[in-house]
């Protein structure tokens, strides 16, 4: 983290930096549910997102998740809620996903 900005909504968020990823490519949709899965989360909602039962990630979608050259898997704009705190209705409440 670099510092603290304003966004076009005028609330602070914070300035992060990250690295170039060399050579990368979007991971599948299987890739990234086998990775959830190695990292002991798994599907919840018919998969709209992935949960340990602590934490709650959406928006981990292909098009999200980048793949380096050196095999590791990048997420990239992903929402991360803490379990049981209200977060699909949040997230669904606040994705343009779900706004029609």
């Amino acid at each position: 983290m670099t510092g603290f900005a304003e966004n076009r909504d005028g609330k602070v968020c914070a300035v992060l930096v990250q690295p170039y990823i060399n050579e990368a490519r979007l991971a599948t949709r299987q890739e990234i549910h086998d990775e959830f899965l190695r990292l002991g989360f798994h599907p919840d909602n018919h998969a709209e997102y992935y949960t340990n039962g602590q934490h709650d990630i959406f928006d981990a979608v292909d098009g999200n998740v980048l793949v380096g050259s050196d095999g590791h898997l990048y997420f990239i704009d992903t929402i991360i809620y803490p379990s049981d705190t209200g977060g699909y209705d949040t997230y669904r409440s606040l994705s343009p996903r779900f706004s029609s």
